[in-house]
This record gives structure tokens, C-alpha cells and sequence, in this order.
């Protein structure tokens, strides 16, 4: 299998181009990986967030220093971005850069939406990964 390293502007239209991946958080113990709908707008990737108070996920995100986002495509040629760095709540003042990325990305967030409880018993919030460091890789015969 031949690997080849993705440039920066194949990089940017994967991410563009896909609408979900797995976040692995960390507690400085243990690790917790959960897939994710994501926006992404050229610097920083956007995740809004649906949680109770006693969110597992949620208490990752309080604990978490460095973030690594992995979105992939498997099959005859597959290809995948990791992306590592802080992950932190949008200020209110830049939601809407959220929202919109988001909306580009994908159609609906469709990942962590609990089944279990209505709407209204479930927090929103807005968080975003900025990369400190960002790599891809496709994979595949002739690549």
C-alpha cells in the first residue's frame, strides 16, 4: 500500500469536504474518543455541543489541554486529517462564525444528539479546536 502526505490545500478541502470525525479528549488519566459533527472554516474547527449537567463528554472538555480531531474516509484509496491543539468555547461575540461554519460543513449535527431526552432538557454550547498542528495522509494503491 503506498502512502502519500496530504498537502495544505488538500488538507483544507477534506476537511471542507466531509461533515464529521472522532474527538479524543483527555482528563490527564484517561482518554474518551466521541464521533462529532464539525464545521470547519479555514483556521479553526467548530463543534456545537449537546449535553445534561452530568455530561462524561463535558467534563473531558474541562480537563482536555490538547485536543486531536480525526476525520477519515476508508475504502480502495483512504485518506485521513488529524488535527491537535486547544479546545475552548467560542466567545459569544463570534457564535455566529460557529454557526456558519457549521452550517457549510454539514446539513444537520447529527452525532451526540440524545435520544433519550427532549430538546429542552439538553445544554448548547459552541466550542472550537484551533490546530497547532494539522496533517493528512491518503492511502492506496498509486497514490
Amino acid at each position: 500500500m503506498d502512502v502519500a502526505n496530504m498537502s495544505e490545500s488538500e488538507i483544507d478541502s477534506f476537511l471542507r469536504e466531509r461533515d464529521s470525525g472522532v474527538l479524543s479528549l483527555s482528563d490527564g488519566r484517561e482518554s474518551y474518543a466521541v464521533p462529532e459533527s464539525f464545521g470547519y472554516d479555514g483556521e479553526s474547527i467548530y463543534f456545537q455541543m449537546a449535553y445534561t449537567d452530568s455530561s462524561h463528554k463535558m467534563s473531558f472538555m474541562e480537563t482536555t489541554e490538547t485536543a486531536t480531531f480525526t476525520v477519515y474516509v476508508d475504502g480502495l484509496t483512504a485518506s485521513s486529517v488529524v488535527a491537535r491543539g486547544p479546545i475552548e468555547p467560542v466567545p459569544e461575540d463570534e457564535q455566529l462564525l460557529a454557526a456558519n461554519a457549521l452550517a457549510e460543513n454539514n446539513v444537520v449535527p447529527v452525532l451526540n444528539v440524545s435520544t433519550q431526552m427532549s430538546v429542552d432538557e439538553l445544554g448548547f454550547d459552541f466550542y472550537r479546536l484551533r490546530p497547532e498542528e494539522i496533517t493528512g495522509r491518503r492511502f492506496g494503491p498509486d497514490v
